[in-house]
């Protein structure tokens, strides 16, 4: 597998029913992603985090 790139199998992504039994899974099978998340949760909380820039493209329609 690449680095960077996680890869999770189908069976479990078509067995989870909650967003908590996927994390579960990703906790047991990838702890250093799971404290990555738990460290941006943490950021997010202090609010330590870049705020989202909205971009918009006009997109030219013939009817205007």
């Amino acid at each position: 597998m690449n680095p960077g790139i996680l890869g999770i199998p189908a069976s479990i992504l078509s067995s989870v029913e909650t967003l908590d039994e996927l994390q579960d899974w990703l906790a047991t099978q990838h702890p250093d992603i799971m404290a990555e998340v738990h460290q941006a949760r943490q950021e997010d909380l202090a609010g330590d985090f870049n705020t989202w820039k909205h971009r918009h493209l006009p997109c030219p329609t013939g009817s205007k």
